[in-house]
């Protein structure tokens, strides 16, 4: 079975291309409520270990309510770094995969197409683009040194050089409920439309985002 590295930028500094429209609470609520949203998905297919690596306890508690093991990661480097620590901390794995915490339209099916084991150890990557096909939501590995990793700015078409360098088979996976990750608030907007029953969506109304308000006209949440 695959194991699962999913990465949760610290609370107080993630998702602030919603700072226009959320507060820092809301903001950190709706974080959770994602990352809730996915783990529920994840527990419904095989998988192997699962790691949240993260630097919140609130993470933290979302986490182990699914049976997920954690991993604090309190350096400032960034997401890279903690993913490369939870590598590490996985040991030398075979079939390991990296999702990010922002995508609660998740659906089995695609993770579960995504996350398969490689048969026969042959040496295999799988990629899940973006919407823009510029970021990589979904990443599978046969081992977890097999290429270079690289999140942000591109790293969809950096993942793909770096497995075409190494001559690796590479899989590339349309999969829609993976590729709306939430970031701006178009994204956000376009998420709410979608009217997707889940934790995130019920969160989003609690706090009055229907209609996407300014923060400064929003509730923080308590």
């Amino acid at each position: 079975m695959t194991d699962i590295v999913i990465p949760v930028k610290k609370l107080s500094k993630g998702k602030q291309r919603l700072s226009g429209l959320l507060t820092p609470t809301v903001r950190a609520g709706l974080v959770l409520a994602m990352l809730e949203d996915l783990l529920a998905v994840v527990s419904f297919i095989d998988h192997g270990q699962i790691l949240v690596v993260a630097s919140d306890d609130l993470v933290f508690d979302v986490a182990r309510k699914f049976g997920a093991d954690i991993l604090r990661e309190d350096r400032p480097w960034g997401y890279n770094s903690a993913v490369n620590a939870g590598f590490a901390a996985l040991g030398d794995v075979e079939n390991v995969a990296v999702f990010p915490a922002d995508i609660p339209l998740a659906r089995s099916r695609e993770i579960s197409r995504l996350i398969a084991p490689s048969e026969m150890g042959k040496p295999l990557v799988r990629l899940a683009p973006s919407r823009d096909k510029l970021g990589t939501n979904g990443l599978f590995l046969s081992s977890r040194n097999l290429i270079r990793t690289g999140f942000g700015p591109d790293s969809y078409t950096g993942h793909c050089r770096s497995a075409s360098a190494m001559g690796i088979d590479t899989v590339f996976l349309e999969a829609p409920s993976l590729a709306h990750d939430i970031d701006t608030p178009l994204d956000l907007q376009e998420f709410i439309q979608h009217r997707q029953p889940g934790l995130t969506l019920e969160f989003m109304e609690s706090v009055h985002c229907a209609g996407l308000a300014p923060a400064s006209e929003k509730k923080a949440v308590v």
